[in-house]
């Protein structure tokens, strides 16, 4: 396949008037995005908080790789190796009822990735370590030179002419054209939005007082009641599970078909599934705000004692808390809910990806594609163009971004949190009902079978999505009529 990204001769590169792009974060988006950057021949800044030792040395926690990123990633090289020998091909899901008399947990569900719908799909769902993934990612900057800087903890965004400037806590600056905020959950870059945005509601509640109609373009998208996604994950070896022969039936290293595992619990849910060869990753999920305080943890804090998870998941299957009793730490995650109604500023300065711009459930499917999806769109907007001609276009771009990306980023929070709510309903009716339509899947025949079809909608709605496509019809139309009458312009002036 003829990737889409072209490569600049480096000479070539000197000598236009490229854009600089500010990344604040180094982490699944913002390597991708500036990786994919600077192959298109602008010029890339990476501010990471964290050291630099070698590659990431926590080896802890996994990415779900759906096929709608598995297909953007064969546009990366060598990303065939990387799935074959790091991550792991999931054959489907099982869905496990637990409940608190600690009974054997009911297998109620099983949905399976049938290969005439993968194929259809033009690629498979994977999981992989996020460490593997990182150090892949890490690997592909070092190999162009992207400009990396670490120990830099943004304080501060400044916007303005003639352009952001991002200030670090130690006082250093650095400026640019356009900063990427992918700087996840907690993100710094996102309150320059937040704030615009409170200014532009205020705005409109004053021009709704003096009767003027019109909500200047502010529309919130309606998401079910969670203003934080919580739960904790932890990475146990596969050698450790295989020692215990109780546990042997939750694995199935070196099988040709691999499930993952829903348990299903009262108010809350644990996913457990291998990731590559020698990884399995468990992760509880609050369907329901938790009755006591959660903090969030740091990816490079060491985690918390794995005790604080064994005392919520008195229901589960005792196989499940004999996993978590192999491992002694744990990581919580605290993910607010930020409601953003525009990716951009007002001054077409900053950009937000990933975490920072939506609340994806950081340990769902969906989580790493949409933010690489993300890194992809800009990525393919701004190697549409030459970079200097990128540069004199650079705010058509980012509002074709934003665009393609806030309605599709939408669907896929609502269908996460959807999900979070409905993998832990408490005893009643509704769970019930649920458990009755999952045990529908169970003895399903086929591909062509009406209930899988039922079932399978939703999922391949998300899996079939292609941000490239999706670009290249924004281009089409709005980019490409523009881009002519400006030209028809030129030539009349002369």
């Amino acid at each position: 396949m003829t990737s889409i990204f072209p490569t600049m001769d480096p000479r070539a590169r000197a000598s236009v008037d490229t854009l600089k792009f500010i990344v604040v974060g180094g982490g699944i988006a913002g390597l991708t995005c500036a990786y994919l950057l600077k192959k298109a021949g602008h010029r890339v800044v990476v501010l990471e908080r964290s050291p630099r030792i070698g590659k990431m040395p926590i080896h802890h926690g996994g990415l779900r790789v759906p096929p709608n990123m598995t297909r953007l990633l064969q546009e990366l090289p060598g990303t065939g190796e990387l799935l074959k020998t790091k991550a792991t091909k999931i054959t489907g899901v099982l869905f496990h009822q637990c409940d608190s008399n600690n009974t054997a947990p009911e297998l109620v569900g099983k949905l399976v990735y049938a290969e005439e719908m993968m194929s259809d799909l033009g690629a498979d769902l994977y999981t992989i370590t996020h460490k593997d993934f990182h150090d892949y990612l890490l690997s592909l900057c070092d190999s162009i030179a992207v400009e990396l800087h670490y120990d830099f903890e943004v304080e501060d965004i400044i916007t303005g002419i003639p352009g952001p400037t991002v200030i670090g806590k130690s006082g250093e600056r650095v400026t640019g054209d356009i900063v990427i905020g992918a700087d996840g959950k907690n993100s710094v870059t996102r309150k320059v939005l937040l704030n615009e945005q409170v200014e532009a509601e205020d705005e409109a509640e004053e021009a709704d007082s003096l009767g003027i109609k019109g909500s200047f373009g502010l529309r919130k998208p309606a998401f079910p009641p969670l203003n934080a996604l919580i739960g904790a994950t932890m990475s146990i070896p596969i050698s450790l599970i295989q020692s215990d022969p109780e546990l042997t039936s939750l694995v199935h290293v070196g099988e040709q078909e691999i499930y993952a595992r829903m348990f299903m619990g009262n108010g809350t849910n644990i996913f457990i599934s291998q990731y590559g060869p020698d990884r399995y990753e468990l992760a509880l999920t609050y369907s329901t705000p938790p009755a006591f305080d959660v903090n969030d943890g740091d990816w490079l804090s060491g985690g918390t004692p794995t005790k604080d998870i064994l005392e919520k998941v008195e229901e589960y299957d005792f196989r499940i808390k004999k996993l978590i009793q192999l491992v002694p730490t744990c990581y919580w995650n605290v993910q607010n809910v930020h409601t953003l109604l525009r990716y951009i500023s007002k001054l077409d300065q900053v950009v937000v990806i990933g975490d920072a711009a939506h609340a994806t459930y950081i340990n769902g499917t969906h989580n790493t594609g949409a933010a690489f999806e993300d890194a992809f769109t800009l990525g393919q907007l701004f190697s549409r163009l030459t970079p200097a001609d990128s540069k004199l276009n650079a705010s058509l771009l980012l509002n074709g971004y934003q665009q393609i990306r806030q309605k599709r980023t939408h669907a896929l929070e609502k269908s996460s949190m959807d999900t979070m709510i409905l993998m832990g309903l408490v005893p009643g009716p509704e769970r019930d009902g649920r458990n009755n339509g999952l045990r529908l899947t169970i003895s399903l025949e086929g591909p062509d079978d009406a209930t899988l079809e039922r079932v399978w909608t939703e999922y391949s709605d998300q899996f079939d999505y292609e941000s490239r496509d999706n670009v290249a019809e924004w281009w089409m139309n709005w980019a490409r009529p523009i881009k002519s009458r400006a030209n028809l312009l030129i030539r009349r002036s002369y």
